[in-house]
């Protein structure tokens, strides 16, 4: 039986050739308004391009400010680095330790100083009686340097150490022991053996006075030897270790080691 118009009527409330589908007994909703295409005004694209521009400059500023700014700060660090690593190495300007193992200490700073070494003499800051002296690398003031070494170096942040690294040495001598030892970093190689290779050219040990060589029981790479000075024998030693266990500071090469030369009488 189907229903009266007027039910129907009463039931939509509004007109049903307007506002619904009859089909049958069943009165569907009218799609047809879903379907027009909705416009928006002038004034409401304005609006919504205002929007849309002030959210790119926000967000364009956010970037700038955060991710940017720490790459652009990452990158002059690194370059930072990377110039003070072209520097002259350390490895260049050390001295030959068999030249120098029959001197006083009086007679190693004169040696020093006629080489043309800018030295920095830290003794006076230690209660030991042991000669204690930086070698600064040449394009630093000793009064910059003397600063970075009473920070520490393991203070320092990775482009002001491997400014004072490359290019310093540090020497000291223990006369209670008859020792002397220089020790320097080398940022041309990542394998021990390799560096300790570097200074054993560099010393001009001969290879057939080699006695020993290995891992001593510090986990160092070494090879040791002996030299005749004024004919006196003196043991040398050379070894090495990456140099990220000597210095834990973020963004210094670990491609690098530390090396120690030790001669002793």
């Amino acid at each position: 039986m189907a229903i009266p118009d007027w039910i129907t009527d009463r039931l939509f409330y509004k007109n049903r050739r307007e506002y619904t589908d009859l089909q049958g007994d069943i009165a569907y909703l009218d799609a047809s308004p879903l379907r027009k295409t909705s416009k928006m005004s002038a004034q409401q694209r304005i609006i919504a391009l205002i929007i849309v521009a002030v959210a790119i400059i926000i967000g364009a500023l956010f970037v700038n400010s955060t991710i940017l700014t720490y790459m652009r700060e990452a990158a002059t660090l690194q370059q930072t680095i990377d110039d003070n690593l072209k520097r002259t190495p350390s490895i260049s300007s050390l001295p030959k330790m068999a030249s120098v193992a029959a001197l006083d200490d009086e007679g190693i700073v004169a040696s020093f100083q006629e080489a043309g070494y800018k030295t920095f003499d830290a003794s006076a800051s230690t209660e030991s009686p042991d000669l204690l002296l930086y070698r600064i690398p040449d394009d630093m003031t000793v009064e910059d340097a003397s600063l970075y070494f009473a920070q520490g170096i393991g203070n320092l942040n990775a482009a002001q150490a491997s400014k004072i690294l490359n290019g310093s040495w540090y020497f000291t001598s223990d006369r209670e022991n008859g020792t002397m030892v220089v020790r320097y970093a080398d940022f041309s190689t990542e394998d021990p053996v390799v560096a300790v290779q570097n200074a054993l050219k560099q010393q001009a040990f001969e290879t057939d006075s080699i006695t020993d060589s290995g891992e001593d029981e510090s986990g160092n790479t070494y090879t040791a030897g002996t030299v005749v000075v004024d004919e006196h024998e003196y043991k040398w030693k050379i070894s090495a270790l990456p140099l990220g266990d000597i210095y834990s500071i973020p963004n210094l090469p670990e491609n690098a080691c530390y090396v120690g030369i030790r001669i002793t009488a």
